[in-house]
């Protein structure tokens, strides 16, 4: 006998007529079972095309490049939490200036930028010199490195765009450690 085409049965209670339950409960149970599958598929994809282990699979950080980093032992923990105040500080530096949500899927750090509106003119001008500093840490290094490395387009692209370029990871790792030391993440860690 062939194979049965179409499409899947959906799995779930059903009435006597064959239907799928409309009862609330069996609604939120069939719901919470497609969100399982889901996180499976996630999970499977994340084994298979990242190489993350099946532990790590579920966690946040296989969601991201810096977190996958992180998981590989690529960079340190030091490194993954200045990614994250970069993203926070780039997040309320958009935010003070109005600017409109970037199309991205992940968020490291699960920083929301809300309305400009609930803030005052004093804070957009803080966030923009936080931003503003921040950048500067990573062009001077830049200019240190006498044209050999490229740190801000490191951190721009793989922190805040999440995008897999590897051949721009030793200049991630050194535009991190520079904002671990700006941030101040490094000498908190050692106290």
């Amino acid at each position: 006998m062939g194979k049965r085409g179409g499409r899947k049965r959906r799995i779930g209670k059903r009435e006597t007529n064959g239907k799928l339950s409309r009862r609330i409960e069996d609604k939120q149970a069939r719901r919470s079972i497609d969100e399982q599958s889901a996180m499976q598929v996630a999970k499977e994809a994340r084994q298979r095309v990242f190489g993350v282990s099946e532990a790590d699979s579920a966690t946040e950080l296989a969601g991201s490049v810096c977190g996958r980093l992180l998981l590989q032992g690529s960079i340190s923990r030091e490194q993954l939490d200045a990614a994250i105040a970069y993203q926070e500080t780039y997040a309320a530096f958009q935010r003070a200036i109005d600017a409109p949500a970037p199309p991205r899927a992940v968020n490291i750090g699960g920083f929301s930028s809300g309305a400009p509106r609930d803030m005052s003119p004093d804070q957009c001008e803080k966030f923009k010199a936080r931003w503003k500093a921040a950048k500067s840490v990573l062009t001077e290094l830049d200019i240190a490195q006498r044209g050999t490395s490229v740190t801000y387009a490191a951190c721009d692209y793989i922190v805040l765009n999440d995008r897999f370029l590897p051949h721009l990871f030793g200049d991630l790792r050194l535009g991190l450690n520079a904002l671990a030391r700006h941030y101040g993440l490094v000498a908190r860690r050692a106290a």
